[in-house]
């Protein structure tokens, strides 16, 4: 048995029994988690049940993410990726549309005139990611945008993305993704393991971890190289709404979003890796928000781990 798990077992007999709780009594996954921090979403998804401890560490999990992104971007940098005003105020000249952060009366009023002329808008938490607390408001009155928007004071408000008729075709119900990775390093932006997000009907938000299904993209012609999958476990070769199919699909004006996340990266100081959510709209890409995007899309997608990639585009190793 593993020291540390010893300890566990040992100094904190409660804390190791929750874990093996929530693990479903499963001991492998609980010592997973226990030893390295470990997901157990990730556990399942990448197949560690049959995995040895070499292959294993050859996954980039959430939190070897989180500590190898410590070492390459800087506190300033993080801070601001990781608040949606924050990264809206610093990119703002590549956004085209409106964005309102609900914090005073004035604000207040500001979204209130946005809201009657849009009829619709979209409300998200500025420190919140993979769709978590994203809503789509209506309202018919001033009254009632009133009403609706003082109840979520500290969000976010904006217009919503009108999506291009080609991403929009997998799934009308939600604007459909590309996430594109950047690595800086000085002057030069280099991509990794993109690939594109797609709802089902339905559903208003595109992300994994609503019901999303993803699949890698090559970064170089922005073909679709893989099937589509879930967070579920499952495979796609086609859409299941749209009938789509998605290994073969290419996404239309690639080189443009290519020089547009070039950009917006060059813009980032201190950020050496950002995962960019971005839309295609009728008037061209338009930035959704930025983050430290986790891995478990591409990881699932291409059936290997990615950490030892991760590292060099990062510049951590040879």
């Amino acid at each position: 048995m593993h020291p540390y798990i010893l300890l566990y077992k040992t100094l904190l007999p409660w804390k190791y029994r929750r874990y093996l709780a929530l693990a479903g009594g499963d001991r492998d996954k609980c010592h997973e988690t226990l030893l390295h921090g470990t997901f157990y979403e990730e556990y399942d998804l990448y197949g560690f049940a049959g995995k040895g401890e070499a292959e294993r560490r050859e996954y980039l999990t959430d939190a070897v993410r989180d500590k190898l992104c410590r070492r390459v971007n800087s506190r300033a940098g993080e801070r601001t990726v990781a608040n949606k005003w924050k990264t809206y105020q610093r990119l703002k000249p590549h956004y085209h549309r409106q964005i309102v952060r609900l914090d005073d009366m004035a604000s207040l009023q500001e979204a209130v005139a946005l809201g009657e002329r849009e009829g619709r808008l979209v409300a998200k938490p500025a420190n919140q990611c993979g769709g978590r607390g994203v809503e789509l408001l209506r309202a018919s009155t001033r009254e009632e945008w009133k009403k609706l928007l003082e109840s979520r004071k500290g969000y976010l408000v904006e217009q919503c993305i009108r999506q291009d008729e080609a991403t929009a075709r997998w799934n009308a119900d939600s604007v459909n993704t590309i996430r594109i990775n950047t690595f800086r390093r000085g002057g030069e932006v280099k991509f990794f393991t993109s690939f594109i997000r797609t709802g089902r009907k339905g559903v208003f938000v595109d992300n994994g971890a609503q019901g999303g299904i993803f699949a890698s993209i090559d970064d170089a012609s922005g073909l679709i190289i893989t099937e589509g999958y879930d967070e579920h476990g499952n495979v796609y070769l086609f859409h299941p709404d749209s009938g789509i199919r998605y290994q073969g699909e290419q996404i239309p004006r690639w080189q443009e979003l290519l020089v547009l996340t070039r950009q917006m990266a060059l813009a980032m100081d201190g950020m050496t890796y950002i995962g960019w959510d971005m839309a295609l709209t009728p008037e061209g890409w338009e930035p959704v928000e930025a983050n430290r995007g986790e891995f478990v899309a591409q990881q699932t997608t291409l059936g290997r781990g990615l950490r030892k990639d991760f590292e060099r585009a990062c510049g951590l190793r040879s």
